[in-house]
Parts: structure tokens; sequence; C-alpha cells
């Protein structure tokens, strides 16, 4: 197959590993061709386009972000949306317009991408998989970054339109899959399936855990819990911070190490500067290097928050896994993510909202980690990123028939 792919977030270099850039090399591997269009919302506000090959054979067309940000952070972000999809769209036609694809994937929000989604499937004519990992505008609303009212109706109504050119969507879950017909009009053609997130599963090779941790400063002789991913709204920082204290003093053995970037990473700082000793923080670091480090630790959190009607389905649950770590999950009830956890025996799941929860669940799973030995089985069965490329190739021969 040639395949198009259209995405926000893409890694150049393959051992940077996410979900993206795991799947075009895994798909590059299995023998097709794979053109990824990026709309790199890190990249410089208004920097040359870029086109690359990365060392897994995956050609890259980087575009930067444009947008208007002298009327507040509401229209940043819409403009961003949309000025640089349609930039995108300019560059794409510029560049790709005489070459043909076969296959078009793609991510949501679909809004990111807009103007590109539109044009490519007219111009390609292309079978099109929607991979449904972000129900835009709904969780965008529930953690306050999208008003209500008029605002939300237009979002959810071009979001819900843009759904429609796809003959085949991919949900996490059961419950995303009902979160999807409940919430969306769909193209009545439409074919919707579970897929599980992935990504690379190879083990990771053993390691010193104490030049590990003496390597990143974390103390040698305590238990550590981790939480790696966006320090953003959703993420149950806050939630985290405060089970933190509540241990503080408690448990003297057991650090809590964040690690990663976003606007709430200031509370992570606030926290540590006024007197939060056993909380560590760390930027983001290569998924390599980073890897290794959750490696070194004793546990891993995953946290949302209360109030949130969306499923979800943390990605970083499979760097977890890949470190044999037991996970502490404190999730919204809408989910079936705590469910997973449980039947597949890799974790403890809670209600979001509850730091005084939270607390007791990370010192019951320090205390007996269990280390949990069906991790390599789910790995294997649900996680393999080649599963995904194999789903794939099946839907498009079904597609084509």
């Amino acid at each position: 197959m040639h395949i198009l792919m259209l995405c926000t977030k893409y890694p150049l270099d393959p051992e940077d590993g996410y979900m993206t850039n795991d799947l075009a090399g895994a798909l590059v591997a299995a023998g097709h061709y794979v053109q990824v269009v990026v709309n790199d919302w890190n990249a410089p506000f208004g920097a040359p386009s870029l086109r690359v090959r990365s060392d897994d054979g995956v050609d890259v067309l980087v575009i930067a972000p444009r947008s208007i940000a002298c009327l507040g952070r509401f229209v940043e972000k819409a403009t961003k949306w949309l000025l640089t999809s349609v930039f995108a769209w300019r560059q794409m036609n510029r560049v790709l317009a005489s070459q043909s694809f076969d296959l078009l994937i793609c991510f949501t929000p679909c809004v990111t991408v807009a103007t590109q989604l539109v044009w490519a499937t007219k111009h390609f004519r292309t079978r099109n998989i929607l991979f449904l990992h972000d129900f835009f505008p709904y969780h965008h609303r529930s953690i306050g970054l999208i008003p209500r009212g008029l605002v939300f109706a237009v979002a959810r109504r071009f979001e819900e339109y843009l759904f429609r050119k796809f003959q085949v969507i991919g949900c996490m879950s059961p419950m995303n899959i009902d979160y999807l017909c409940k919430n969306y009009r769909l193209w009545k053609r439409s074919r919707v399936e579970v897929t599980p997130i992935w990504g690379r599963i190879t083990s990771l090779p053993p390691i010193d855990r104490a030049i590990v941790r003496e390597k990143y400063g974390l103390p040698l002789n305590k238990k550590i819990a981790v939480f790696g991913g966006q320090m953003t709204e959703g993420r149950g920082v806050e939630e985290i911070l405060q089970a933190a204290a509540m241990l503080k003093d408690k448990r003297p053995d057991l650090t809590f190490l964040l690690i990663g970037e976003g606007r709430l990473q200031y509370l992570v700082e606030a926290c540590i500067a006024t007197g939060g000793d056993n909380v560590i923080f760390r930027r983001r670091i290569p998924r390599a290097d980073y890897l290794v480090l959750v490696a070194a630790c004793d546990l891993g959190i995953v946290c949302t928050v209360a109030g949130v009607d969306v499923p979800t389905f943390p990605s970083k649950t499979i760097d977890y896994v890949r470190a044999n770590l037991p996970i502490v999950a404190s999730v919204e009830n809408t989910t079936d993510f705590g469910r997973f956890l449980h039947e597949r025996r890799v974790g403890l799941a809670l209600p979001a909202g509850d730091p005084s929860a939270l607390a007791d669940a990370i010192e019951q799973v320090a205390d007996n980690p269990g280390r949990p030995e069906a991790a390599r089985a789910c790995l294997d069965e649900v996680f393999d990123v080649r599963r995904t490329v194999a789903w794939i190739e099946g839907e498009f021969e079904t597609l084509k028939s």
C-alpha cells in the first residue's frame, strides 16, 4: 500500500517512540510505503517546512504552526488549528499532488488537520481509517479548554462532519465505541471497531537500578512511584501532588517522580519549592532513556480527573507494562480501563478525584508490588504494533472488495 498519514505529533527519531512513528515504521517494515504529514505544534511558529526521510524509511513532511497570537489563548489555539491546516494543505498540494495513495490514516482531533483531510480524501480518493484516541470537543469542554454553548456546538458538529470521511473508525475499547455512537452521528456505512493502543513491545535490557538512579539524581534506598506524561489539564497532576503530600511524613521511604512538560509543570515546581521533598521533577527525555528510567522505579501512576464522562485509555500503560511495573490508576468511572487492568492482572484501579484513596492505593502496591506475571502476555496479545499493522492490512483488503 501507499499510505498517507496525517498527525500532529511525530518524533523523527525512531528511538523516540510514539504511537504515530511506531506505526509508520512498522508499516514500512511490513513492506508498505508511508508518507507522513505532521503539523508539528512544537516547531517554531512560521518556520519553513521540512522534508526528511527517517531512519526507518518513512517520508515525513513537517509543517510548523501558524496562528493569531494577539487576541488571547482561545483565539490563538483556534486559529493555530485552522491556519496551520490551511497552510499545510497548500504545502501538500505543492509537494504531494502528483503522487498517489491507497490509504489515508488519521488521528483525532480531526479538526487539527481539517483542510488537509478534506483535500486529501477528494484528491487521492483513498480508503480512509481513523484512530479515535480523543473525543473532541467533549473532553476539552470537561477540563475547561473549550467553553460550553455555541463554541462547543460548532466544534462538535465540525468534528462529526470530518468523522464521516472515514469508512473505518478504530476505538480504544468497547466503552469508547459506546461513547462515540452515543454522541456523534456517523456515516451509515462506517464500521467502528475496537483497536487497542499500540507500541513496540520488545523487552527492555537488564539494567542496574542503582546506576540509573544515580545518573538521574534519584534516591537509591527508597521506593519510587513514577508518573510520566504531559503536565496538562486532565492528567490528574494536582491529585498526585496531594497524595504525595499525604504520604510525606507517613512514608519517608516513598518518593514520587514526575517526568514530562506542559502548562501545569509549574504546580510540580511550586510543590517542590514549598517543601515537597518527596517529589522529584524531571523534564521530558528521549523515549529510550525514559523507558530505562521508568524501569528503575517501583510502580507507575495513571491519573485522570473526576467529573469527566469521556472514557480514556492512557498510552503510558504500555511503558509501565514493558518496564514490568505494577500500575496504580485513578480514573473516571466512565472508562473500562480499570476493568482492563484487573482482567489482565497488571494493575489496580480506583475512582478519580480522591487523593486520599490514591495515596492508600500507592502505599498498598508499594508494599505488595506483586510484579505482574501477565505483563508479557498483555504486551503480545494487546499492545504489539504489528497487530495493528495486520489489522490495517485486513481492513484495507475488506474496503477494496
